[in-house]
């Protein structure tokens, strides 16, 4: 199996500490004048701890990948069954002449992007992580419907959005001029669960009073 770049430097790193922490012990044997009976032990310790540590953070990142491959499964499968598209940078959808207008929100950029028409609106969908340390989710989906109407800028609160039924993974819901935006916890993992979490918001839009 190739080693792609990522995990040839990581595990790397991992042998790296490894072998300085035995060499660190080393230097302070001959200060120290340790028992001849942790000469050997110590330090090969050190060793395996230090690639151990390397293959932990190898498995994160390989799960992180398999995270964000389902994910990109998941928002390719619902833009062609909606007649849109699945890409990463916002630019490339404004080349298909299709005139999607989401992609031009500030609000839509992540990772991964997908829009469609749903229900005969526009929808984006943008998979992005929080650059908050402090935030609670890491990694957040945002949901935009483009509405037929401006709106005045509002904002619900994250314990009232259980009364515009939505699911309960929702984080945040806001509206602005034309744009109906539902943030959700986590990226998708099931296209099914997508399709409802989408789908809630496009009913919430179209339950919205005219302006």
């Amino acid at each position: 199996m190739r080693l792609t770049d990522d995990t040839r430097d990581t595990l790397l790193m991992g042998a790296a500490g490894g072998g300085f922490a035995a060499v660190l012990l080393l230097v302070v044997e001959l200060f120290m004048r340790l028992p001849w009976q942790w000469m050997v032990p110590l330090p090969a310790g050190a060793l395996v701890f230090g690639v151990l540590l390397a293959a932990t953070s190898l498995g994160d990142e390989e799960r992180e990948a398999e995270r964000r491959e389902g994910s990109r499964v998941c928002l390719l499968a619902w833009a062609c069954l909606n007649g849109g598209r699945c890409e990463t940078d916002p630019a490339a959808f404004t080349t298909d002449g299709e005139g999607w207008e989401l992609p031009a929100s500030r609000l839509f950029r992540g990772t991964l992007l997908a829009v469609g028409h749903r229900e005969g609106v526009e929808v984006g969908i943008a998979c992005a992580m929080s650059e908050d340390p402090s935030a609670e989710y890491f990694w957040y989906m945002t949901v935009l419907v483009r509405l037929r109407e401006e709106h005045s800028p509002a904002r619900v609160h994250h314990r009232k959005t259980h009364r515009l039924g939505l699911p309960s993974e929702v984080e945040s819901v806001a509206m602005a001029d034309r744009e109906l935006c539902v943030r959700y916890a986590g990226w998708p993992t099931d296209f099914v669960a997508l399709n409802r979490q989408v789908d809630a918001v496009v009913r919430l839009a179209a339950s919205l009073p005219e302006a």
